[in-house]
Order: structure tokens, then sequence, then C-alpha cells
């Protein structure tokens, strides 16, 4: 047993180190390309499959909570994670549309109890992602990357029916750009590449209150203080030859190249939440999010969405409101296998924070998921469908409608237990 638990150990490491250096196609989105592209939510697969509803949950046992590290308090089990999440979108312009997919590896995490009341997590994540690519007879626009995300939590019940987290994240990756005017005897190009890194800190609480003996109450809060993420890298211009499609060769010596570097102001961050249940069969919850408008500045930054979308682009405070819930009919039921799945819905509702063709960009989307036990052991496979749009072709010139499927993974089984011998 011990050198099993090494052999998954050893390769759980492998496989976060390996994913530091792998570069994926994570997003596809004319939207990823301002700023740092398109920011994932810290909504597990179980999670999103709620409605992104994630400050708050009463089934935690063997549950990693990256949204609010208060909820670490009530890790009993060692647990490891792998999650994958596939998008699909239908994109919708003034001036055209198309479709597109992706496909990533989304979260690596490990989580360890430690004792009754608390628990710890480490793990990597993508943070957000750039992808998009768009082409006409004179232009060609180009980006890729993304940022990772580092976390170490922790969680702990001070009190009866009080627990306190607190999370560290360092925030690391490479973007690639590239512009090219072409439809003429020598093109020009621009490339833009650069590298971020930057630290967040956040905070959380949870709260349970019994209103009987099967009945629960919850209470959430989490903040993210403020922070900021700086990118540096180089500027590149040059004259060009195409070769081939969306292929440019430079002509001659007639590179000029200057360092660049900008900063991305992120400001604080607080969710809300509340919920009602009774463990291990049903709940239901509501949160609230609220954040002031991010801003960028310096040379990465400054190549803006009007070059993808043909329409001016800012930034103003964000919201979001998630609605969901779960049921299991009889967690622990012997003979009927159904009736130990966990059956989750919900509903969000979001202001992105983005102001595109001077109008808000909303985010309107619906999920429900599955959480199926497999194997004699506490092991899940989670799965999470959602439907949502982003945008509106009447306000913003601009719409997105995804469809997400997100899969987890979570082994979780007792590895510390103290030797007892007779």
């Amino acid at each position: 047993m011990k050198q099993n638990k090494n052999s998954v150990l050893i390769f759980i490491f492998s496989i976060l180190i390996s994913s530091v250096y792998a570069q994926e196609k994570q997003v596809s989105s004319l939207l990823s390309n301002y700023g740092l592209g398109t920011v994932f939510s810290e909504a597990t697969v179980t999670e999103k499959a709620q409605g992104d509803l994630s400050v708050i949950n009463n089934n935690t046992e063997e549950v990693i909570s990256i949204a609010n590290p208060a909820l670490l308090s009530h890790l009993q089990l060692t647990s490891f994670t792998v999650s994958l999440n596939v998008l699909g979108s239908n994109v919708e312009t003034q001036n055209s549309s198309y479709s597109a997919s992706a496909i990533s590896l989304s979260n690596l995490s490990l989580g360890i109890p430690l004792g009754p009341k608390g628990g710890v997590a480490i793990g990597l994540r993508a943070n957000s992602a750039v992808g998009f690519e768009v082409e006409s007879d004179n232009f060609y626009d180009y980006g890729n990357g993304g940022v990772n995300q580092a976390y170490f939590g922790i969680g702990y019940e001070v009190l009866k029916g009080l627990s306190l987290g607190a999370q560290i994240s360092q925030y690391f990756g490479k973007t690639e750009k590239r512009q090219a005017f072409k439809g003429v005897q020598q093109s020009t190009v621009y490339d833009h590449n650069f590298n971020v890194s930057g630290t967040s800190v956040k905070l959380g609480a949870e709260y349970s209150y019994r209103l009987s003996e099967r009945i629960e109450a919850k209470f959430g809060a989490t903040g993210v203080l403020a922070y900021n993420v700086t990118a540096t890298g180089t500027s590149r211009f040059f004259e060009a030859i195409q070769t081939d499609e969306n292929i440019f060769s430079e002509i001659g010596d007639s590179a000029q190249e200057k360092n660049t570097e900008g900063t991305k102001k992120t400001p604080f961050k607080s969710v809300l939440g509340i919920g009602l249940g009774e463990r291990n069969h049903w709940f239901a919850g509501l949160s609230y999010e609220n954040q002031d408008a991010l801003s960028y500045s310096g040379g990465p930054f400054n190549q803006t969405l009007s070059t993808a979308t043909d329409r001016p682009l800012s930034f103003e405070a964000s919201n979001k409101i998630s609605l969901g819930g779960y049921i299991i009919p009889k967690k622990y039921a012997l003979k009927n296998y159904f009736n130990r799945v966990a059956y989750r819905a919900g509903l969000k509702y979001e202001n992105t924070g983005l102001v595109l063709n001077n109008s808000s960009v909303k985010n309107l989307g619906m999920s429900f998921g599955f959480g199926l036990p497999v194997g004699k052991r506490v092991s899940y496979l989670n799965l999470s469908f959602e439907l949502g749009r982003i945008g509106d072709t009447s306000k913003n010139n601009y719409q997105e409608e995804y469809f997400n499927v997100g899969i987890d993974f979570s082994l979780s089984d007792k590895w510390f237990n103290k030797r007892v011998i007779d």
C-alpha cells in the first residue's frame, strides 16, 4: 500500500511539473485579445454544475475548494483531483461569424486533512488564456498563451461552526501576439511576446448554523486583496514578404526591437453566499460577487480589442449572481447505484466588466451535472454541462454562444493514518 501511494505521489508531481511548461489551446475567443485574456472561474467542476456556486457548500469531506479556502476545514480525506475542460462556441460579429473549440487541462490539486478540523491544498490551474485568430485579405491578427496559477490554501475550524481560511497564489505564464498588415508587396508585422508574474492573497470564512437536527444554514465570504500582475517582454516590428498562408519572412535587417513592460491592476474582489441544506442529501444556495474595474497600462497591453472586433472596448465594475444546488437521493445506498449519484443544477448572471460598443457585456448561463461514484473507495467522476451566451449582437455587435463540458476525477482515501499494532 505504501509503495502504491508513493507511486501516486510521484505521478501527481510529475504531472504538475510537466503542466507548467505545457502550452495548450485553452480558449478560442476574440474577447481574449485584450489584457491577459479570458479569465476562468475558480469554481470546480462540481461547482460549475451549480451555476458557479462555490463560496458555500455542505458536502465537502472530499472536496478541494479553490474559491473559498475556509471550506478546506471540512476535508477529511486526502484527495487528488484532475480536471479537464472542453469548450465549443459560435461567435457572431458585425462582419463575420464562425465556430471554434478548445480543450485543456484546467486544474490539478492535492488536498490533505490536518486532523478533524483543518486541511491544506496545493494545486495548479489555468487562470486565464489568450486564443484568437482573425484573417482577411489585408490583415492578420493572432494570439496564443495564458496565465497559470499555482496556489496553496489552508482552512481551519477556529470555533464551533466557524471556519477561517487563507490562500496565496502565484501567477506566471507567457503570451505571444502577432499583427500583420498584408495585401501589399511588403507586409509589416508587429510581434509582441511577454511573460507575466504576480502574487495574490485570498481570505475566506464560513459559518454553519444548525436550524434543526437535520437542516443546516451556511454563510460564506471571501475577499481577494488588491494586487498587481506585471508583464515584461519584447515588441518587434519588421517588414516581411508573405511566403505562405499567414507565414511572413523578414526582409533584410528591417527589424526594430525594444523591451516593453506593463501592469495589470486588480482591485479587491468580494464574494458573499448563503445556503440551506441537509448534509449529503440536498443543498441550495445563492452567492453574489463584486469587483471594481480592472486597469491596464504599458506596452504589452496597448494592443486593444478594436483590431479584432472593430469596436472600442473599456472596463467597468463586474458582478455575478449564482444560484444552484444538488440532491443526492441516498448517498450510502447499497443496491441502487443511481441513488448515490449527486444531481446538480444552477444558473448564473454576470456583468463581465467589459464594455464593448458602449454597452456592458453580459454573460448568462445555465448548467447541470452529475457526481458519479467510482469503485469501492471514495472516488468520483464529476461532469458538468454549461450552456450560455456572452454579449449581444444588438448591443455589443458581438456575441458568443458557448457550450462547456467539465470533467474531473477525484480520488480520495485516508493516506496518513497512524498504524496500530496489536
